[in-house]
C-alpha cells in the first residue's frame, strides 16, 4: 500500500509539476501565476517553501475551481494522475479512521452540555 503525501508534501510536489522542474528555487521564486486549468492565480503559490500549514480545504477549493464550481462534477473526478485527487473532497485521506467515532463525539457532547447548564 502506497503511503500518502501530507497536504504540504502534495502541494509542493504539485509545484514541481507545475512549474516543470526539479529545482527548489524555482518553486520558491514563484509569483503564483495564472494556472492552466482554472485561469486564476495559484491558490497555493504560499505553501510550499514557506512553512505554513495548508488546509486541505484550499485544495478542495482548487478542485471545485477546477470544475466549474460543481460539487458533483469534483465527487465523479477520474483524474487519477492529478496530485490533488485524494485530497478532492477537502478531507486528509492519511486521517481516515481516526479520532473517536460520530456515536462517541456526539456522547461527549452531550455530556458536555449537561455539565455546563
Amino acid at each position: 500500500m502506497k503511503a500518502h503525501r501530507s497536504p504540504q508534501q502534495t502541494i509542493r510536489a504539485y509545484c514541481h509539476y507545475c512549474i516543470q522542474n526539479r529545482s527548489d528555487t524555482e518553486v520558491e521564486n514563484c509569483t503564483g501565476f495564472l494556472v492552466f486549468a482554472t485561469g486564476k492565480p495559484c491558490p497555493f503559490y504560499k505553501y510550499p517553501m514557506s512553512g505554513k500549514r495548508p488546509s486541505v480545504k484550499v485544495m478542495r477549493k482548487f478542485c471545485l475551481e477546477c470544475m466549474g464550481g460543481n460539487k458533483e462534477f469534483v465527487r465523479d473526478c477520474t483524474t487519477n494522475d492529478c496530485l490533488i485527487h485524494p485530497y478532492r473532497m477537502g478531507r486528509n485521506p492519511a486521517r481516515t479512521g481516526k479520532g473517536a467515532s460520530r456515536e462517541r463525539m456526539i456522547e461527549i457532547s452531550q455530556k458536555r452540555m449537561a455539565m455546563s447548564r
